[in-house]
């Protein structure tokens, strides 16, 4: 279950780092859910986070473009998915601020995923509308895959563990 948890931590950072900027309320949702509601299991949140952002500093696009490799491999439950899914959606929307880029950013992580529904989506995970199931112009993973890297930068991130210490 540790694996499944630090993949949900992974998929919550991808998310708070895939419009370029990591917002101080996006490392407070994730502190929030790894203490309240136990989210994350027992993994230390501070040596996780700080090791992620040392690695997307030092692997840019490559990061994000690994996590969802893996995430292609990894064979989850349906509910697995879902959960993993909401976790995204709550990371997407924790800044209050919605970019096209997050929203197809959700449909390569979404492409990624074997079991769930654009239905299921739709209607389980709150926080979602048509945009998040929309299909783009280029509807394959490839081609959303680049269309995303080909349309975000990721810059240098300062470290955030500062942040989790409320």
């Amino acid at each position: 279950m540790e694996d499944y948890n630090k993949l949900l931590l992974h998929t919550a950072f991808a998310c708070m780092a895939c419009d370029g900027d990591i917002d101080p309320r996006e490392v407070e949702l994730i502190r929030k859910s790894g203490e309240e509601q136990h989210l994350f299991g027992d993994l230390d949140l501070a040596t996780e986070l700080h090791a992620l952002v040392e690695s997307i500093n030092a692997k840019g696009k490559r990061f994000i473009h690994e996590f969802l490799e893996q995430l292609k491999t990894v064979n989850l439950s349906q509910e697995q998915e879902l959960n993993l899914l909401r976790v995204a959606v709550k990371m997407i929307h924790a800044d209050e601020v919605v970019l096209y880029s997050e929203i197809k950013f959700f449909k390569v992580l979404k492409s990624c995923l074997k079991s769930v529904t654009d239905s299921q989506i739709l209607s389980e995970i709150e926080g979602t509308d048509d945009n998040f199931i929309a299909p783009d112009i280029q509807d394959d993973y490839s081609a959303l895959l680049e269309s995303y890297f080909s349309t975000t930068d990721l810059p240098q991130f300062e470290h955030i563990t500062s942040l989790l210490k409320k």
